[in-house]
């Protein structure tokens, strides 16, 4: 088990290489490259200073190499709108998005997995379904328009919760965070629920036709314990890969949902570094956002081995 978590992390770091290298020189490529946070009606000579105070006026190869050098140190360098270490603006982002992702994803798996799981044992009822039929609404809903529409209802119709922010403007506590929190949430988890459903619902019908619950069965097991013990423990490991993948995507920023809400996650703050050029901070919420993917994924696997003996790591 350790070499194999050793070669995994070995193989994260060689991806978050040639991931870094890929998107440097994407942004060089894009139309005015990094030169284009120079003003273009400045004089020669102040466009001139700029860019050799960004270094911009060196080959990309060098200034790549100079930013690998650094990144490795933990110095993604100074954000070019906020003037501010990159990090330092990741470090106070990234924990908005961890708790709208985090709070997301239990609920979608305290929904999808009870969901799916009836939906198996019923397969066929009615029960099964309205719930396939609600998800297959969450799945062919996009995300943006849902949040649109909520903030039109609940916000300017209703006027129950903030239509956007974090927090009201004259502070709020717990109590404002968790109003702020509702509906970017809610969006969250009817979009991503759908997927644990799905796959919650596919291997527990797999598993209870597999042979090891028609033995249950045969010695007398009782339907509870076949569906809960047996079919459900077995059915966990493709449950826990789509988890696994709904949290990777959740945690890299639903860039829209957080626009659409102005909430202070790493998407939003992702966007807003593209908009303004901000490139130091768009290379360093990459890294940091890869870096958080590669993670999850090796966390998903090792987890494979540990709920499920059948699962060996020569």
């Amino acid at each position: 088990m350790s070499r194999y978590i050793a070669r995994r992390v070995l193989l994260g770091i060689i991806t978050l290489l040639i991931m870094s290298l890929i998107v440097f020189l994407l942004i060089n490529a894009a139309p005015g490259g990094p030169a284009a946070i120079v003003n273009m009606n400045a004089t020669a000579a102040s466009r001139e200073a700029v860019a050799k105070l960004y270094g911009l006026n060196q080959p990309v190869i060098v200034r790549y190499g100079e930013w690998l050098v650094n990144a490795v140190r933990g110095n993604f360098g100074v954000s070019y709108s906020l003037q501010q270490p990159v990090m330092q603006v990741i470090g106070v982002y990234f924990p908005n998005t961890a708790l709208l992702a985090g709070t997301a994803l239990i609920l979608a798996m305290l929904i999808g997995i009870p969901l799916g799981t009836q939906a198996a044992i019923r397969r066929k009822r009615i029960f099964d379904k309205v719930a396939s039929g609600l998800t297959m609404l969450g799945l062919s809903t996009p995300d943006y328009w849902l949040a649109m529409v909520a903030i039109i209802v609940f916000s300017a119709w209703l006027r129950l919760l903030p239509a956007s922010g974090m927090s009201a403007a004259g502070g709020g506590g717990g109590g404002g965070l968790i109003a702020h929190m509702v509906l970017p949430v809610s969006v969250l988890t009817f979009v991503f629920m759908p997927n644990i459903f799905v796959i919650a619902k596919s291997s527990m019908i797999e598993a209870m036709r597999s042979d090891y619950t028609r033995t249950a069965r045969g010695k007398g097991a009782s339907e509870a314990r076949v569906i809960y013990r047996h079919a459900l423990r077995n059915a966990f490991n493709p449950i826990l890969s789509v988890v696994g993948l709904v949290f990777a995507v959740l945690i890299g920023g639903d860039a829209i949902v957080e626009t659409v809400f102005a909430w202070p996650g790493i998407g939003h703050l992702m966007v807003e570094a593209t908009t303004q050029r901000d490139y130091p901070l768009m290379m360093g919420a990459t890294m940091v956002i890869g870096s958080g993917v590669i993670l999850i994924n090796i966390v998903v696997d090792v987890m494979y081995g540990l709920l499920d003996p059948r699962v060996r790591y020569d």
